[in-house]
Order: C-alpha cells, then structure tokens, then sequence
C-alpha cells in the first residue's frame, strides 16, 4: 500500500516538473520574440518581372525578316514580341493600350513599323540591346487598312478605308503630298465605290506598277476588286 501511495507521488511530481520545464521555456521564447525588432516595410519590398515566357497572350499582327531572320508579334494590348535565334527575344510596349494591327520590317534595315488602331505609326529602331521608338506619325486624314513597303525602298504605301494610297517617306518619317486617289485606279465608266483597300504589293516586272486589292462595301457587288497602279 505504501508502495503505491509512493509511487502516485512520484508521478504527480514527475508530470509537475515537467510542466513547470515547459511553462519556463514558452516564457523564455515570447521574451525572447517580444524583444526581435521588426525593420523591414512594405515598402522594402517590390514585385518585378524577370522573364516572360511563351507566345504573347492576344497576338494581333505578325511579321518576319526572311534576311535577319527576326520574328514580331503584335498584341491586342499594344505589346511587341521580337524573336530571333536562340538567345534571342526582347518585350516592348507602347506608350499607350492599343491594338497592333499591323507590322511592317525594314528588310534587313534592323528596324520595323507598327502601326496601332488608332491610327498611328510607329518606327522602332532594333539595332540595340531594347528596341526604342524613334519616330512616331498620326495620320488624321483616313483610317489605316493596309500598308506596304517594297524591299529596298523608302517609301511605306498607306492604304485606306476609303480606297486612296497615301505615301511615307520611312527615313524623314514625313507623309508626302503623293496621293493614288481611288479613281485613278478604276474603270472610268465604273461610278460605284471600289471600297477599302486590303492588299498591296509591287509588280514583280514592272516596279513604277503596283496592285490594290479593295473589298467592296456592299454585298450586291463581287466581293472584291484589284486595280493597277501607276507609281
């Protein structure tokens, strides 16, 4: 009986230490946490993008340099992804949220046009490490449809929604007074809107002769119309 009663109090000694051991040590640990010193602010802190990965999200326009061998894509949000070989691949943006809706290079110039949906072109220069914009041009008279620039040349064709080709001289940057009315493109006997023009390319025989592709607007007439231009 005494046995027992002895080893009863032992135990509840026991389990009492061992509480006591574990009360101290959870007090040591919040002094010892209470006296850490908080330093670092939110705003020590800032989230940057490292890498981008993939094809971008809302492509709107592609182009390829068959010479330098260099790929742009357009998106929806005014970006630009340039790519090129291996080890090569830059991001850019415009300075505002519009859609590419086309891209032109300068083949094998190390330069490219975008031209964005409110209408305005850009020149980028790629000859650097982060491809920078060097000219930018709003064009007010018409809204862009399609532009053109044949190889080797300084002069960007500007086709419209309302069928005329305006021309851009792409070293000044500057539109010249050169104007291919709808018109002059078309059957005289022919009264009826040609439409937008949706395709230009040169004349691979004849380089003062270019074609226009043009949509008509109204589904009565064929669906579309090429004219030759005299340039």
């Amino acid at each position: 009986m005494q046995r027992t009663e002895m080893k009863r109090t032992g135990g509840f000694f026991k389990d009492m230490l061992e509480g006591l051991k574990s009360s101290v040590g959870l007090s040591q640990s919040v002094k010892h946490e209470s006296e850490i010193e908080e330093t670092l602010q939110r705003e020590h802190f800032q989230a940057l993008k490292t890498v981008r990965h993939g094809f971008p999200f809302l492509p709107t326009a592609v182009a390829f340099d068959p010479i330098q061998r260099i790929l742009a894509i357009g998106t929806r949000t005014g970006s630009l992804k340039i790519l090129g070989k291996p080890g090569v691949e830059c991001h850019v943006h415009h300075l505002v949220d519009l859609a590419v809706i086309q891209i032109v290079f300068l083949v094998n110039e190390g330069a490219l046009i975008s031209v964005c949906s409110d209408d305005t072109l850009h020149l980028w220069n790629l000859r650097q490490k982060r491809p920078e914009i060097l000219h930018s041009l709003k064009f007010q008279r018409e809204r862009i449809t399609y532009c053109h620039l044949p190889f080797q040349s300084k002069w960007l064709y500007i086709g419209t929604e309302r069928g005329n080709v305006y021309t851009l001289n792409v070293e000044s940057f500057v539109l010249s007074g050169y104007v291919i009315h709808w018109n002059k493109a078309i059957k005289i006997s022919q009264k009826t809107h040609p439409g937008c023009v949706v395709h230009l390319s040169e004349n691979p025989v004849d380089a003062n002769k270019m074609l226009s592709e043009k949509i008509m607007p109204s589904t009565t007439l064929p669906p579309s119309q090429c004219g030759i231009l005299a340039i």
